[in-house]
């Protein structure tokens, strides 16, 4: 008989804790420089005046990254999940204005290794935190309708279908985020646990090496099932799913800083 995945495990309960001490640093002001928001702020300004465009993606990941740091201080340390849809929701906005200006023709280096990145490819990155807001629109903004994500999101199940292949093992290897599409696209709650457990057993064969203590995307997964009547029946740490819901956000105070001088941006 196959063993249940415990709830949690020493490694992840031990990060956890590093992580609440980092957090009550960070919080409570108890440290000497600028804050990481000022940096970030500060590089995006200096590249606009430098006229550096091909950065300025990588600065707009930077923010969508301190938005998603954030939230997920609030879904797993502080347990406020109307923060957390704020925050997830400020970084969907952040990664709304990265496709906007791919969409213009803009460049982008990525983790400074003058490499491009494939957005589309890895579209579940950005709109996870528009479904974690629930922000469906915003989302489908960032996806576009003729994606898988955009299929699933719209429920049009066959179309997803369409796109995928016949047997979910015909993915590469570690793509248990496509594989739980699979099943989401095919109603298959059986083969959408299995693949759910899977990733989350990866998670923590590599917890010694870098411990993830909650799986944010695979919660965003488990509300994409939801919408399709698959219910995920992990009970792991990892994936806080009571903290889920599908109330929406009153978004007119939530408003992203840098959005103005972003849309005012030209090519040369």
């Amino acid at each position: 008989m196959r063993s249940p995945l415990t709830y949690s495990i020493k490694a992840v309960d031990e990060e956890l804790k590093r992580t609440r001490l980092r957090w009550e640093r960070v919080l409570s002001g108890n440290y000497e420089g600028q804050s990481s928001w000022e940096i970030i702020n500060q590089r995006l300004d200096q590249r606009i005046q430098e006229q550096q465009y091909d950065w300025i993606i990588n600065s707009l990941r930077d923010f969508w990254i301190h938005y998603t740091s954030y939230a997920d201080y609030y879904l797993q340390i502080d347990i406020d999940a109307h923060k957390a849809k704020e925050y997830h929701y400020l970084a969907a906005l952040s990664g709304e204005l990265i496709y906007r200006l791919l969409e213009r023709g803009f460049s982008h280096q990525i983790f400074n290794s003058g490499m491009p990145y494939d957005f589309k490819k890895k579209n579940f990155t950005y709109t996870y935190t528009a479904i974690l807001a629930n922000e469906p629109e915003l989302a489908l903004r960032i996806a576009a309708e003729d994606t898988l994500e955009g299929a699933l999101l719209l429920q049009d199940y066959e179309r997803a279908q369409a796109m995928l292949p016949e047997n979910p093992e015909d993915f590469p290897k570690y793509n248990e985020t496509n594989q739980c599409m699979w099943a989401i696209a095919h109603g298959n709650e059986k083969i959408f646990n299995k693949y759910m457990e899977k990733g989350v057993k990866l998670l923590r064969r590599q917890a010694r090496i870098s411990p993830v203590t909650i799986d944010t995307r695979g919660l965003a997964l488990i509300k994409l099932a939801s919408q399709r009547g698959i219910v995920c029946h992990l009970d792991v740490i990892e994936l806080p799913q009571s903290l889920l819901d599908d109330d929406r956000l009153d978004t007119g105070n939530l408003v992203l800083p840098i959005a103005d001088k972003i849309n005012a941006l030209q090519l040369p």
